[in-house]
């Protein structure tokens, strides 16, 4: 028999479902003990007191309150209700064994639950309780609390990818194109404020978002085209996560793959999205090697200023390319998708209008810290290779010609920033994978539900890496892998920021919390840029083709 819950979520929208796997009796015959089990690969076994069971329904419609002592109560005909509650789902473990304690049939507080003699005003009473007792758990202690998916979003949008693309602009720009990343900042911001705001209010992803309002032909292409280019930037991450501990080691970076692979799954699957925010905020910190290597590098910091605040207006194909390439770089769609999911699964408190102002600082954190690490790379770059006429084709060459200048620090400082940065950019990327398929199926998709309860959300994830992990065994050329998917990627951007501007401008489904003038025209900026980024690629692939 399938099992659903009368608070809390078994995972009823998902791959597998909850049943009934054995029903324990005592000597006289009376049912003692149900043994509810969920999952297929992450399995899960609950054992649930007799007086935990609120109804059995059986296939002819007959609807009882009692155990489930006869025994078309243990085959699998049916539905079997448990009275559980919203916390006590929330902390059963990841994996294992787990027994229900034999409590009442109350809410929090001692309050009954409808149905089981309470009266209206209680019921009341109790959702109220049980509200004030969220909102509480959910109040940030301290502003770290407040910081979440727009931080990470921010930190992850500086992948290898993104570093390379930095670096080269660096090496072949100068400090020309500074004032491109004061300017990328506001649009951004302004992206990822929809999102999160697209997501708190309608508590829904993308992906199903676009499912529902423009159908399976807008959205299955969509979540296809970011998987593929997904799985093509998780396998570049590996290698140059690789690539910054052989900075290190000397070790060839083949070796540190898998076990990076696997460390990464595990946390991602088996701890709780909690956990997996503190670690990976502290791994930001790792991107102060940028910063540091900026400082060191001995720039003429009268002309990065210049630079920075006094537009240079870029000629020829290849710096307008150059230019466009480097406003794209942070506004990926994995970002965008991960940004909307992960806003509505951020607890934040208060009314509305406060969680969007907490919302607005989260993401201007993530932006800024993101786009000065990116401004520092540039610096760094700049003042030695483009400085020197010095030519590179990956962060890691960026890293071996700097070395004359800062010794090796250049090494370990870079080093450190490949590392961090491919640790933050692959869980955000194999969760957006995620977050777009499962929307397109109809499965829930959670990083704060537990595996056995978002199976179908965790395989996923879990086959998006392991195909990354042996395209990055397989010796493909990471920069081929990170172009055709940033290729992808941009393809894929303008056309997503479209759809947010018209479902953050629908009043069916935002309400009166529609996007607002300066938000909208952000969106509008980006998905200018984001196009011309795609067109001038094509133009400038099908020119280099004729010549």
């Amino acid at each position: 028999m399938e099992v659903e819950t009368s608070g809390g979520d078994l995972g009823e929208r998902d791959i597998s479902k909850a049943t009934v796997k054995e029903v324990k009796r005592n000597t006289s015959g009376e049912t003692t003990q149900v043994i509810v089990e969920k999952g297929d690969v992450f399995r899960k076994t609950i054992e649930v007191p007799a007086d935990r069971v609120e109804a059995i329904e059986t296939n002819a419609g007959q609807e009882s309150s009692h155990h489930p002592d006869t025994r078309s109560g243990e085959a699998g005909a049916g539905k079997v209700t448990l009275d559980t509650s919203k916390q006590e789902i929330r902390h059963l473990s990841a994996t294992g064994s787990e027994a229900l304690s034999p409590e009442p049939k109350t809410g929090k507080g001692g309050a009954k639950k409808p149905g089981h003699g309470a009266t209206e005003q209680e019921a009341h009473d109790a959702a109220r309780a049980d509200h004030s007792a969220e909102q509480a758990s959910a109040q940030p202690r301290g502003w770290l609390r407040i910081l979440g998916p727009g931080l990470l979003s921010g930190m992850a949008g500086n992948d290898s990818s993104a570093v390379t693309t930095y670096s080269i602009n660096g090496a072949t720009n100068g400090y020309s194109q500074l004032w491109l990343m004061l300017l990328s900042t506001p649009l951004y911001q302004a992206v990822q404020y929809a999102c999160a705001k697209v997501g708190r209010v309608t508590q829904k992803g993308l992906s199903d978002l676009l499912r529902e309002h423009y159908g399976q032909k807008v959205a299955l292409p969509a979540s296809l085209i970011l998987v593929v280019s997904n799985t093509a930037l998780i396998a570049a991450d590996l290698v140059a996560i690789g690539t910054g501990v052989q900075l290190i080691t000397g070790v060839a970076w083949e070796w540190f793959v898998v076990p990076v692979a696997l460390g990464l799954w595990y946390l991602v699957v088996y701890e709780s999205f909690r956990t997996i925010k503190r670690i990976f905020l502290g791994m930001s910190l790792a991107f102060s090697a940028y910063l540091v290597c900026a400082a060191l590098s001995g720039a003429n910091w009268g002309m990065v200023l210049r630079a920075t605040f006094v537009p240079h207006i870029p000629t020829g194909l290849a710096a307008i390319s150059s230019a466009v390439g480097l406003l794209g770089a942070t506004i990926s769609p994995y970002t965008i998708y991960w940004q909307v999911q992960g806003e509505k699964e951020q607890k934040r408190p208060g009314k509305p209008k406060q969680q969007f102002r907490l919302a607005a600082f989260d993401i201007a954190v993530g932006t800024i810290s993101g786009n000065l690490v990116a401004y520092a790379i540039i610096i760094c770059t700049s003042a030695s290779l483009f400085t020197h006429h010095k030519t590179v084709r990956t962060a890691a060459d960026a890293a071996a010609a700097l070395a004359p200048l800062l010794g090796s620090y250049a090494k370990y400082l870079f080093a450190l920033g490949f590392i961090g940065g491919g640790l933050i950019a692959i869980p955000v990327l194999m969760a957006s994978t995620s977050y777009g398929l499962s929307g397109i199926i109809g499965w829930s998709a959670s990083l704060w539900n537990k595996p056995w309860q978002s199976e179908g959300f965790y395989l996923i994830m879990s086959g998006a890496l392991l195909v990354s992990m042996i395209l990055a065994l397989l010796g493909f050329d990471p920069i081929e892998l990170m172009f055709w998917a940033n290729v992808l990627q941009g393809i894929l951007s303008p056309v997503l920021i479209v759809f947010l501007i018209l479902v953050g401008n629908n009043r069916k489904v935002m309400g009166k919390n529609r996007l607002g003038i300066l938000t909208n025209t952000g969106l509008i900026l980006s998905g200018l840029v984001m196009s011309a980024a795609t067109i001038l690629f094509f133009f400038g692939l099908i020119t280099h083709q004729g010549g």
